[in-house]
């Protein structure tokens, strides 16, 4: 099934495929509206809960701020053509050409289209024509596109009739003319930022075929205050190893990971509390002060001060939302892991892409659990369909790789392949068999209260359960469990109908498992705790006499 981008592509388009770098900037751009569209909403908010997703939102919105550097003919236009058409305010785009601007409309014009067009040398009735047409007074929809060339927008009027139609995206094509020509015979690329300033729109991209290191720094400098994303025509990145730890409790199961594998290392979180909350968890635990945050709430000498110290550091440990942009770009990242989901392949695809900059091998680990998808199940429409893609990388039992590059579009991946020759992956857990495709913790909760069905109430099978965790992890120097984790795990299975407290005598208050499917009743050592001995007062082994 194609998702909406797709079909816009092929029937407005008549392109049946989208590049991989494409689907990343159309994604980039349609996430960072959305994100903006929640954070106008948080004033209806009444939980905090719900108050600290809007401010991820918000976070979310820095990945609008993006510039991308693609060769000439990988289908720029695209980008911003087709998610126009999905927005709900018009796209502006900045040509520093008239040649360009032509040749952009005829093609719109060729696909059905009915641009709007504002330059030089319109007179009075040919401009208000384009405002009319700009606003959807004329008798037909209103425009989803305007093209216009700096030096027009120049003019007080034609910005403010610009701003009044709430423009959703702001592209701007040839962006290298910031810094080849804004100093010198264009001052009025250095006022783009000052539009942008005006226009507000939630989300720029600026598309340059061709830049420099310092050309692209001039271009975020007077764009975008120094920071924006970059992207660039890089997406499978075959050094990067791409694993799943299924699990109901995420700070255990953080923990665990953050232990084993190697730093410097980026833990990327859903939202900015979520951020300060785990960085303190893991310096807690592992008496570290080698471990910061950072996220867009942070003032701009924070964030300095922050990436400076994370660029210097071979120990270092970020935790930190989507606002973690260019400028951090470090090289030698060891492990990308995601404590929460993010809302689309897209996101994930260049989030997990922060590590192995430099070339080496490279872990990128996703903590999946049932929260994560109800939380994403609950996004709407085109958000909604796009984050599921996370679930089949997290459940589908298919190699992370292929499913992560089918969802972005990559040919190569799919059954399309030219010459049946699909990719090979041999750096991903499933195709390496070293996969565990459930949530050990549950695991462990289930077995340990199927094989003492009956015997032990809820405060004793979470004091055993205690125990016994940390008993495991402090042999490595660390405490990786708290009863609380236990307590949610066995809440969150009574919820799903999978235990029960016994109501009636002479069982009263003890818990019993509602049903067996899937689990295994032979005692052998769990993966996160030891295996048991006898003489523990609440054995933590499977009794097979205890079995109906």
């Amino acid at each position: 099934m194609k998702d909406p981008v797709s079909r816009t592509a092929e029937k407005v388009f008549g392109v049946k495929y989208l590049f991989p770098w494409q689907r990343l900037v159309i994604a980039n751009i349609l996430d960072a509206v959305d994100a903006v569209d929640a954070v106008e909403e948080a004033d209806a908010l009444e939980s905090a809960e719900e108050a600290d997703d809007a401010l991820y939102d918000e976070d979310g919105a820095q990945r609008g701020r993006q510039i991308i550097l693609l060769p000439t003919g990988a289908g720029k236009s695209l980008c911003f053509q087709i998610p126009s058409l999905l927005l709900k305010g018009p796209t502006l785009v900045i040509y520093p050409l008239l040649a360009l601007m032509g040749d952009q409309i005829r093609s719109l014009r060729a696909n059905g289209l009915d641009p709007v067009l504002l330059r030089g040398g319109q007179s009075a009735e040919e401009r208000e024509a384009q405002f009319l047409r700009m606003e959807g007074r004329d008798g037909k929809a209103r425009a989803s596109l305007i093209i216009a060339n700096p030096e027009v927008l120049a003019g007080k009027g034609v910005l403010e009739r610009i701003k009044a139609v709430k423009i959703s995206h702001l592209a701007i094509d040839e962006a290298h003319c910031v810094s080849e020509w804004g100093d010198t015979f264009r001052p009025s690329y250095l006022e783009l930022e000052g539009l942008i300033q005006t226009l507000d729109p939630p989300a720029v991209t600026a598309f340059t075929a061709t830049a420099s290191d310092a050309v692209l720094q001039r271009i975020a400098e007077v764009l975008f205050a120094g920071r924006a994303h970059l992207v660039r025509g890089e997406t499978d990145r075959m050094n990067i190893r791409y694993s799943v730890c299924h699990c109901r409790a995420k700070d255990a199961a953080l923990i665990r990971e953050t232990a084993k594998r190697s730093r410097p290392m980026v833990i990327f979180c859903a939202t900015r509390g979520g951020t300060e909350r785990t960085a303190a968890l893991l310096r807690n635990t592992f008496s570290d002060a080698d471990i910061r945050f950072y996220h867009a709430g942070l003032q701009k000498n924070e964030k300095t001060e922050v990436e400076s110290w994370f660029h210097g550091h071979e120990r270092a440990i970020l935790c930190t939302t989507c606002a973690w942009g260019m400028g951090v770009d470090k090289k030698n990242v060891r492990t990308v892991i995601h404590r929460d989901a993010p809302p689309s392949a897209e996101s994930y695809t260049q989030e997990a892409g922060r590590g192995g900059r430099d070339g080496d091998l490279s872990e990128a680990v996703l903590l999946w659990s049932p929260s994560d998808k109800r939380r994403l199940e609950k996004l709407q429409g085109l958000q909604k369909e796009r984050a599921r893609v996370l679930s089949r990388i997290a459940e589908s039992g298919r190699c992370r790789r292929e499913v992560l590059l089918e969802a972005l579009g990559e040919i190569r991946a799919t059954d399309e392949a030219p010459g049946g020759q699909k990719i090979a992956c041999s750096l991903c857990d499933i195709c390496e068999g070293t996969a565990v495709q459930e949530a050990v913790d549950e695991k462990i909760v289930l077995e340990y209260i199927a094989g003492n069905k009956r015997r032990f109430s809820r405060e004793q099978i979470v004091s055993a359960l205690h125990e016994a965790g940390n008993r495991r992890t402090g042999e490595e120097g660390y405490r990786g469990w708290n009863r609380a984790e236990f307590e949610g795990i066995m809440k969150e299975l009574e919820g799903e109908g999978l235990l029960r407290e016994i109501k009636e005598w002479p069982w009263k208050g003890k818990m019993t498992i509602s049903g067996l499917s899937g689990i295994s009743f032979l005692p052998r050592p769990s993966p996160l705790l030891p295996h048991p001995r006898p003489s523990h007062p609440h054995p933590f082994w499977v009794r097979a006499r205890e079995l109906p």
